[in-house]
């Protein structure tokens, strides 16, 4: 273990490869609008599915709320079909909709159901619930560290390669792994982006734990800490490639000198819904009033903002377009000399 408590970086001996689709998807048409012109108002959201969770985690900010009460599916449907129905061009596109918890999964007929009102979804699920044959869903299965790390988190043991065999089970879902680090689960990271690369999952992405005011731990990573992580998470994504489903900047962002810009200026904040099991909005973001902005490490707004950086984007894009000449240049260099 290296002095700032991660492990030294490894080279794996063979990573899994990640076949890119050779035509843009209506996703990567939508980011470049983005691009050219921001997000349209509400654009992204979430909805917490339902106010009941199979799991009590130490870290999660939902039973920090209140949830007195849920929608049922048909007002569910009904809401939605409001929305609809009286939505302007800018304000609800319905173009991606994150279904949350609770685990969402005990109520699978509202996502059944909603889904079909929006462009791409996203699952977040604790994994312990078989998943439904739903290609048409992005799947994101949430992990806290290794097999010790994540079922003390969870207070539940079993449950660790329970969601393992849930991902082999289901390889054409392309299950996404989301790793939230805290400051007890950082030095395991390298060795769980292993794991779950040869288990089976097609990307993994990551949080840092986002402090809620009503909450007493010391799972929080201080700024220091968490730059030497970020580090070592760009170390790794050079490594493992498209496995790390967000791009390098995200991760630049997300460092201390950059992050209060994004935070004082969180574009889910401005652009996004977020709605609670009673079809309430939540207020700021999709954590609730009781979030610490100041110390967010909510993958989310990074991710936006990375979206909508012309600079950034621009410099990265000639950043790719050198390092595969300079690639295509040794190529060709080698077949000459050889």
């Amino acid at each position: 273990m290296s002095s700032n408590g991660t492990s030294p970086l490894k080279l794996p001996h063979h990573p899994r490869p990640r076949v890119r689709g050779t035509l843009p998807s209506t996703y990567d048409l939508a980011k470049l609008g983005f691009f050219l012109f921001g997000f349209p108002k509400n654009a992204y959201g979430s909805i917490d599915v339902s106010k009941d969770c199979n799991l009590r985690c130490r870290h999660c900010y939902f039973f920090e709320e209140e949830h007195d009460s849920e929608l049922s599916i048909e007002q569910w449907i009904a809401k939605l079909e409001e929305i609809h129905a009286t939505r302007s061009r800018r304000e609800f596109p319905f173009f991606c909709c994150t279904w949350v918890g609770g685990e969402p999964l005990i109520r699978k007929e509202l996502i059944e159901r909603g889904r079909k009102y929006f462009m791409h979804n996203v699952v977040v699920t604790n994994g312990t619930i078989p998943l439904p044959d739903w290609p048409d869903v992005n799947w994101y299965l949430s992990i806290d560290g290794d097999e010790q790390l994540h079922e003390w988190t969870r207070n539940k043991k079993g449950i660790y390669r329970k969601a393992m065999r849930n991902v082999q089970e289901h390889p054409k879902l392309g299950v996404t792994i989301a790793y939230c680090i805290t400051r007890q689960n950082a030095h395991c990271i390298e060795q769980v982006v292993k794991d779950w690369n040869e288990a089976g999952a097609a990307h993994i992405t990551f949080d840092f734990y986002t402090p809620i005011e009503t909450i007493e731990d010391d799972l929080w990573l201080p700024f220091p800490e968490r730059d030497r992580v970020i580090d070592m998470l760009v170390q790794l994504r050079r490594v493992y490639g498209d496995f790390f489903v967000v791009p390098e900047r995200v991760f630049r962002l997300m460092r201390s000198e950059n992050c209060k810009t994004v935070t004082d200026n969180c574009l889910f904040t401005k652009a996004a819904f977020n709605f609670g099991p009673d079809g309430q909005s939540k207020g700021k973001c999709m954590m609730g009033e009781k979030a610490d902005c100041d110390r967010c490490g909510c993958v989310v707004p990074f991710y936006m903002w990375s979206v909508t950086d012309r600079r950034q984007v621009i410099e990265d894009v000639g950043s790719e377009l050198r390092r595969a000449a300079r690639k295509a240049a040794a190529g060709v260099l080698t077949a000459v000399l050889g």
